[in-house]
This record gives C-alpha cells, structure tokens and sequence, in this order.
C-alpha cells in the first residue's frame, strides 16, 4: 500500500531513463527540488538538451539502457525513474533498485511502480498532490487544477494558515509544554473571537488575541476543552 510523503529532494540523486517527454517533466521537477539529475536516453528532447547547458545538475548519457551498465548509475542513485515504453527494462530496473535500495518509479506501469510521482500545485504556502494511482492523469491534472482554483477563491485559509504560523512559533519562542502546544492549536484555531477576526482579515489582531489566550492558558486561568495529540 502507498502513502503520501513529502520528500526533502535537495541533494538527492535522481536517475532518469528516457530522455522523452515524460523523462523531460520528471527532469525538470527533480531539479527544481535541488536535486542532481542524470538522464540516460539515445535520444532527447530540444528542451531537456538545453536544460543540460544552464544547470551543472544535470547530465544527459547518451547511451542504449538495455546495452549499458546500469548497475554503477543504480549504486548512484537515491531515486529512479523509469521513463520509456520498453517494459522489458522494468524487470532490470526492479531487480537493480532492490539490490542498490534505491526508490523506483515506473512512469509505463502505474500498477507495479513502487513510487508514484504525482500532480502537485501551491498556493500561498499551502502544497498539495494528487494522483489516481494511473486510472487518468488526465482526471488528475483537473482536479490539482479544481484545487489550486478553490483556494484561491477561499481568503479565509490563506489569513488562517497565516495566523496559525505566528501561533506556533510564538509558542515555540515562549516555550510551551509540548502537549499544551499541542491542545492550543485546536483550542485557538476553534476559538469565535479569533476566527472572526480571521474571516475579516485582521490578521494582526488576531495574532495579538492568540498571544492573549496562549498566556492564559499557560498561567491556568482557561482550561483547553480539546484534546491534545501526545507524543
């Protein structure tokens, strides 16, 4: 079973087999996240070949994969990507990620890939991915698409995630037990005075509110109501 999991990427290794265009898009995605990219291709696009000459990160091997040693590039490798239509290579490519304890991703197999790269978008600091497990990258693509168009509508988040931010690491900085922290999150975020701020955008003023609250809480004259999630 795959779960969704962020993955810090900077300085991670990536191979890329197929120089086409989905090897093209993984190429670029993996650079972007400061990750070093070798691409190994007998052919590639105009874009990736130009990608190749103004980022030191990424190097184009021009080479057959069914005739080259994939073993040393595998050793390399954090991450893989299998990017072309030959599904004989898979079997290769598995066989050498197992042995080499590299991730595998299969672009032609949704059903056996190990790992799925997905469709993902920002907005205001607010990341998200989608992915239908290979039914429709198509349906896919529209709804990251449906997504990104809801928040932008929806102001509301955006002053929360912004007012949230402050709360913790305000509380960090006057150093709050971590399962009051943890209790005050839903506490605050749920309290009508702060959210009505919010919804007005008077994200100032509700900062100051939060800091209120927070002291009261930690002098013991509230009692947080919600849960906390311990540790």
């Amino acid at each position: 079973m795959r779960i969704p999991l962020y993955i810090e990427m900077s300085g991670k290794n990536v191979l890329i087999i197929g120089g086409g265009g989905v090897g093209t898009s993984r190429a670029k995605k993996f650079l972007n996240a400061g990750a070093n990219v070798k691409v190994l291709s007998l052919e590639f696009t105009p874009e990736i070949i130009e990608m190749e000459k103004e980022n030191s990160r990424l190097e184009l091997i021009r080479s057959d994969a069914n005739l080259f040693n994939l073993e040393p590039l595998f050793e390399w490798a954090h991450f893989v990507t299998i990017a072309v239509g030959d599904l004989k290579l898979n079997e290769v490519a598995k066989e050498l990620a197992a042995k080499k304890k590299c991730f595998l991703n299969l672009a032609n197999d949704s059903l056996q890939t190990e790992v799925v790269v997905p469709f993902d978008g920002e907005y205001e600091g607010i990341r998200f991915a989608v992915t239908t497990e290979g039914k429709s990258g198509v349906v896919a693509r529209m709804v990251r698409d449906s997504i990104l168009e809801m928040l932008k509508r929806d102001e509301e988040k955006i002053y929360l995630l912004k007012a949230m931010e402050y709360l913790k690491r305000y509380m960090k900085a006057e150093q709050i037990p971590i399962n009051l922290r943890m209790s005050l999150y839903f506490e605050i975020s749920s309290n009508s005075e702060f959210r009505e701020l919010v919804r007005e955008g008077k994200i100032d003023e509700a900062k100051v509110l939060a800091e209120k609250l927070v002291q009261e809480y930690a002098s013991g004259k509230k009692k947080p109501k919600s849960k906390s999630l311990t540790f």
